[in-house]
């Protein structure tokens, strides 16, 4: 029929839970005025009962930064309530650069639309902002709609990185803005000249990059360091194979932090889990940014390089080396005997370099210099082979599904560890796990030996599996609990203190 079109929308991507480099991004942004979701977004929302018009409270499924940016207005965050400039909003650049550093596939949950750059929170406001990121522990129920902020990780089973970008900002006290140039006074009798340079000083505002950026003085660093636990530990309450991905905040210039960052990571409350990546420092990138002092969060760069790996060659697999794109410079700097120590990978001991993913210049620019988890045992501070464990518990846990009917004994545990021999062996073909044959590779337990008469007696089935990663670390071992709904629990096998909730 003239006048007269189709076009096959297609729907929305259904990715195997094992996945390991899909992001959760959970922050403030504003709800572009109009826009309609595309069809293949809408049905996979209407198909799981969220609302698909405001998106608020909401997991949105995002394939492309141009479906982002389609749904979000992310430069409509105010400077000021009295001034009419607005800025980009952390969530939309964090997202954008996951996206740009390689990322394919994330969800994004808008919790509300953004405070002003300028904010003062009180505690009773910041209280307020907090509780819609992590809900009162209890106030929700098990159903999708019935989650809220962070807590939307529990449906979503094939995410592996959960990221909160505006917690910095969230955290950090009152700021102001940068002081311009003096005026230049002039020391000659005024006449008529050519016009040329001006010569008086700028406005002490010019546009959001003239505001401080976040920093935080040692209070609200531990208010930080409190949040970034209670998050971690909320996660860990029901997705262990989750990882939380955090920009380490700037500190004040009077701040311990700013002249001894690990002695500030060291006090109490410290951030020693494996589940946690911290990411540092904040990235200067090549083309002005409409945000404070043109300085982004490095989390989302972070998580585009890890997703970008681990497509390329599979979860265990370091993102260290990597350079992110259109970053000219890091900010502060670290200092150059941590860039010495770098090269000397002999003498790493406790630093940033074996705590954080740290970016730092090189001579081919700037790159991601570790990949490392905030734990303090050597064997878990590998983020790749974190990631490869939350791998295998997403697999786990679709073998648990299988047999979640299967009355328990012997029957039942021949099968459960035939099952996970199968998926462990397609992992070492895949060359994530380190031996000459299966048998090198890994071990597989599921009996008497590894189960007392009480477990027995309630049908609860235990797994100890014994592997090694693709890196030069010795032989991990980790007890997995089949739950009678199906669900793998994660028991330590060994004393790992910093995996526990």
């Amino acid at each position: 029929m003239f006048g007269l079109s189709f076009t096959d929308a297609a729907a929305a991507e259904r990715t195997h839970p094992a996945r390991a480099d899909v992001a959760l991004f959970v922050g403030w942004t504003t709800r572009r005025a109009g826009a309609a979701a595309p069809r293949a977004v809408a049905d996979w929302l209407r198909e799981r009962r969220y609302p698909a018009d405001t998106l608020l409270d909401t997991p949105v499924p995002i394939d492309s930064w141009a479906v982002f940016d389609a749904l979000f207005d992310w430069h409509a965050r105010p400077v000021s309530e009295r001034w009419t400039d607005t800025a980009d909003d952390y969530l939309g650049l964090a997202v954008r650069n996951f996206f740009a550093n390689g990322g394919r596939k994330c969800y994004v949950v808008r919790l509300e639309a953004p405070w002003s750059v300028l904010t003062e929170f009180d505690e009773a406001s910041r209280e307020a902002q907090w509780r819609r990121l992590l809900p009162l522990a209890g106030i929700s129920g098990w159903q999708n709609e019935q989650l809220h902020g962070i807590e939307h990780a529990w449906a979503l089973d094939d995410v592996s990185l959960v990221l909160v970008p505006d917690l910095p900002d969230l955290c950090a006290g009152p700021r102001g803005v940068i002081a311009g140039e003096p005026a230049v006074v002039p020391g000659v009798p005024e006449v008529f000249v050519e016009c040329g340079v001006n010569l008086a000083g700028d406005p002490a505002v010019a546009g959001v990059r003239r505001v401080n950026a976040p920093r935080l003085a040692d209070a609200d660093w531990t208010l930080w360091k409190q949040s970034a636990e209670a998050l971690r530990a909320r996660v860990a309450q029901r997705r262990r194979d989750l990882m939380l991905l955090l920009a380490l905040p700037l500190a004040a210039t009077r701040a311990l932090a700013a002249r001894d960052p690990m002695a500030a990571l060291n006090q109490a409350p410290e951030l020693r889990s494996s589940m946690l990546q911290l990411a540092t420092p904040w990235l200067r990138p090549t083309r002005e940014q409409r945000v404070a002092e043109g300085l982004l969060p490095p989390d989302g760069t972070l998580a585009g390089l890890v997703a970008a790996r681990v497509l390329a060659r599979g979860a265990a697999a370091t993102a260290a080396g990597q350079a992110p794109l259109g970053v000219l410079g890091v900010t502060p700097a670290p200092p150059d005997e941590l860039l010495r120590r770098f090269a000397d990978s002999s003498d790493l001991q406790d630093t940033l370099l074996t705590r954080c993913a740290l970016f730092g210049p090189t001579p081919d620019g700037v790159r991601l210099l570790s990949d490392r988890s905030a734990s303090r045992r050597s064997g878990w501070s590998h983020a790749g082979v974190v990631r490869l464990l939350g791998q295998l518990l997403r697999s786990a846990r679709r073998v648990g599904e299988t047999l979640v009917f299967e009355p328990s004994g012997e029957a039942l545990w021949t099968a459960t560890r035939s099952r996970f021999e199968d998926m462990l062996t397609r992992f070492w073909q895949a060359g994530a796990l380190r031996g000459a044959s299966a048998a090198e590779a890994f071990s597989v337990r599921c009996d008497r030996t590894v189960m007392s008469q009480a477990d027995i007696d309630n049908g609860r089935v235990v797994v100890l599996i014994d592997f090694m990663p693709q890196l030069a670390i010795a032989r991990l071992r980790v007890a997995l609990a089949l739950a009678e709904d199906g669900g793998v629990q994660w028991a330590d096998a060994d004393p790992v203190a910093e995996l526990t909730p």
